[in-house]
């Protein structure tokens, strides 16, 4: 494969996959995943993607957990997975020259827009009334990896068979130690450790978050819904990352791991790794670093 893109860049290499499963107790599976190539428009968890060599748009990956009565969740979850990819590669595709900033503004945008899509139909039918989705879009763009959420689905790096999260959970019991108010005992054990403080849908407005860091070659990410993480404890998530086996063999053995741990809600999980010039290279010695999104951070790059 050649070495440098279509625009003179050096080439990152993209292995994914991806796969949800509704679980052993709930009857539907609310939650929702989306890979983009945000060059070609390309989108799902096809061949072409599990495979690819990054474009100079950068590559989508996405994890919607839907919440609501009857079938809202699924509905929210599939309109943010479906709205988020082609807001961002029509206004991508839109402009001749994409800064970090830029994309990571578009990025936010589309969310804010599927936002606004999902509660304008939330508010047009009763049945849909309440509904929302938690978003946790991760964006690979040039050697960046941005990484947007709403709600409480995780992004994780893994580099040096370490795991490090990359978001915060936008949950009540979060939300009461930044202000400095008394936690519980045991937060784990805690009724309200599961409650939102926002979701994508559920109000006219939403705040999104996003935190970047810079990717090595060699690095993997790994993108899931509570459900995963809430069964399976972080040592166990990162001990199945660094087996020596292929990306689709671990998304089948996380989710085989909540379920056997009871798979009280609907698992959903995507992973990819990076590799090529186009990145640092592997450094044993290197430790995660990551941080909340600045534009000032950028301004002095080309």
């Amino acid at each position: 494969m050649d070495e440098s893109s279509e625009t003179g860049q050096a080439a990152i290499h993209i292995n994914a996959a991806g796969m949800s499963d509704t679980g052993r107790v709930r009857k539907n599976n609310e939650d929702n995943l989306v890979i983009c190539d945000l060059t070609s428009g390309e989108v799902g968890v096809n061949p072409p993607l599990r495979n690819h060599l990054q474009g100079p748009r950068g590559t989508l990956f996405m994890v919607a957990d839907g919440m609501g009565g009857e079938a809202s969740g699924e509905v929210a979850s599939q309109i943010c997975v479906t709205t988020v990819p082609k807001r961002l590669y029509d206004n991508l595709k839109s402009v001749s020259t994409i800064s970090e900033t830029n994309f990571v503004l578009m990025l936010r945008e589309a969310i804010e827009f599927a936002n606004q899509v999902i509660y304008q139909k939330a508010q047009a039918a009763s049945a849909h009334k309440g509904m929302g989705t938690t978003t946790t879009a991760a964006a690979l763009f040039g050697p960046y990896l941005f990484v947007a959420q709403v709600g409480d689905s995780r992004a994780y790096l893994i580099r040096n068979r370490k795991m490090v999260q990359l978001t915060r959970d936008q949950t009540f019991l979060n939300y009461l130690e930044d202000i400095g108010a008394e936690m519980p005992a045991d937060p784990e054990k805690d009724s309200r450790k599961s409650i939102l403080t926002q979701a994508v849908g559920s109000s006219e407005n939403v705040d999104v978050k996003v935190t970047y860091t810079r990717i090595r070659s060699g690095d993997k990410i790994l993108l899931c819904s509570d459900g995963l993480y809430n069964m399976v404890d972080r040592e166990s998530l990162a001990s199945v990352a660094n087996q020596d086996n292929s990306l689709a063999d671990k998304c089948k053995a996380l989710i085989a791991r909540a379920n056997q741990k009871g798979g009280t809600d609907n698992i959903t999980v995507i992973m990819a790794d990076f590799s090529g010039p186009g990145l640092l290279p592997a450094d044993v010695a290197a430790g995660i670093e990551f941080k909340e999104f600045r534009e000032e951070d950028f301004k002095s790059r080309p």
